[in-house]
């Protein structure tokens, strides 16, 4: 019984997530920069939205920008922490956090749960040409030069480069 109701739990808790997520309500974690988290109380519950916070959104605006003007990631990097701009766990940006945060569809308003993207349920901070403009950048970028080249996989494919004379 206890197995039965466990599993039973299980998919209960996922259907209201899913719910949750299509209604546009935050189910947790940490809130992506240029958004903040809004509480909601009902009668008997209480429900979180994320909200657009104008305080850091124009930030996301202008990074979406420089990468969408094909700036290097590591010149962004480097302008934003010359800015005193943090991420939003209060810390210096970083390449790799960049290019997560160029690729967060809950920019453009998608909320998701899983696998399942629900488009139009959170506000949108940026607009889909522009988002879309930087993810072909990103696609451009994707594989080194070398890695056509190489006839086999070696693990310094991309790496290292035979110069020979």
């Amino acid at each position: 019984m206890a197995e039965y109701y466990s599993v039973e739990l299980g998919q209960k808790v996922d259907r209201n997530m899913r719910l949750n997520a299509s209604k546009g309500y935050f189910n947790g974690g940490h809130a992506p920069l240029g958004y903040k988290v809004v509480t909601i109380k009902f009668e008997n519950y209480i429900k979180k939205k994320l909200e657009i916070d104008t305080e850091t959104a124009p930030v996301v605006k202008e990074i979406f920008e420089m990468r969408a003007n094909s700036t290097n990631i590591m010149d962004i990097v480097d302008y934003l922490n010359e800015k005193g701009y943090k991420n939003i766990k209060g810390k210096e940006f970083e390449k790799a956090s960049l290019q997560t945060m160029l690729s967060n569809k809950r920019y453009i308003g998608t909320n998701f749960y899983g696998a399942e993207e629900f488009p139009g349920t959170i506000p949108a901070i940026i607009d889909e040409n522009l988002f879309n403009k930087v993810q072909e950048i990103k696609k451009s970028f994707k594989h080194a030069p070398a890695r056509g080249k190489a006839k086999e996989e070696y693990i310094l494919t991309t790496k290292l480069f035979c110069r020979s004379l």
